[in-house]
């Protein structure tokens, strides 16, 4: 199934559910991994990222383009992981001024990985289905060999699929990845 990321931002933008629901399964468990880097608590990172994609929703906001969604994204969980760690240690003692507020080069390093992968793991669910199956069974740490053995094909066959895969891969991540980074 192909994704059209403009038809997703249009229906971002309109509050479309289908939409959103495409936002919640693409983003929501990167989103959970880089609140719980944060946070070091796996359930108060699914509140915080839950209570920012509710928040978002019921926002007047329009995004532009993919890439300046996504950086909301992970701006707004990273700012609403420090609002959470401000009211555990001290609800009336702490203001967000006494807390580091910019992202750090580990935490900007974390953001790009995590959207790296979730932008590989859309990517591949577009592969056919064979190019998809051997990817993933290399992603688990099988070797060609093993790939080869599980899905009954040849070892020569294995190598040319990864290699259009990762052409491929390449090819969709270079723009989206780079703008990213921008």
């Amino acid at each position: 199934m192909s994704v059209d990321v403009h038809e997703i931002l249009r229906g971002v933008n309109k509050k479309d559910l289908k939409a959103w629901d495409w936002v919640y399964a693409s983003y929501y468990p990167a989103l959970c991994d880089y609140a719980n880097h944060i946070l070091k608590d796996a359930d108060a990172a699914e509140d915080v990222v839950q209570e920012t994609l509710i928040r978002i929703w019921n926002l007047e906001l329009h995004f532009k383009d993919i890439r300046d969604f996504s950086w909301y994204l992970y701006k707004a969980v990273y700012h609403n992981s420090l609002l959470y760690l401000r009211l555990q240690i001290s609800p009336r003692r702490v203001s967000l001024e006494d807390m580091e507020v910019e992202m750090s080069d580990e935490q900007f390093a974390l953001t790009v990985q995590e959207e790296l992968i979730r932008q590989i793991y859309v990517y591949i669910e577009d592969l056919p289905e064979e190019r998809k199956k051997i990817i993933l069974l290399s992603l688990k740490g099988h070797s060609g060999k093993e790939i080869a053995e599980i899905l009954g094909i040849s070892i020569h066959t294995v190598k040319t699929q990864k290699n259009r895969t990762f052409k491929y891969l390449r090819e969709k991540l270079k723009g989206s990845v780079l703008l990213f980074l921008i």
